[in-house]
């Protein structure tokens, strides 16, 4: 059987690293909804995810690892709420194609190349 990774929360209680990377991405998004649209998943599978019914697979928990991952990069840079949009708009430093739709994919790495050049002010 396989270990579920954990980490250490409050109290002694124990939660797996995909629930605090839901918990910690959550934060700039309006609701459940907003983060199932960013995942690319139904509304429902974040619940059961937040609620550790289920465990998501593992192109999912890279997905989750990648939006917080992006969040905490935009976070203090832009407001909170337009990460959203930036995740969602075209931009210019990925060829006109939307960050989230390369988180998806799993190209983190081009998405946080499109963010150090939003924060160096660079031009596409």
């Amino acid at each position: 059987m396989a270990k579920r990774r954990q980490s250490r929360t409050s109290g002694d209680r124990r939660q797996p690293f995909y629930i605090l990377r839901l918990e910690s991405a959550r934060r700039a998004f309006a609701s459940d909804a907003q983060v199932a649209d960013a995942l690319g998943v139904d509304r429902a599978q974040v619940k059961r995810w937040r609620a550790g019914e289920t465990e998501p697979g593992p192109a999912n928990a890279e997905r989750i690892v990648g939006l917080d991952a992006t969040v905490e990069l935009l976070t203090g840079y832009l407001e909170p709420s337009s990460i959203p949009k930036w995740l969602m708009g075209f931009n210019a430093h990925l060829g006109d194609r939307r960050p989230i739709d390369l988180l998806r994919q799993g190209s983190l790495s081009e998405v946080i190349a499109a963010i150090e050049a939003l924060k160096s002010g660079s031009y596409a």
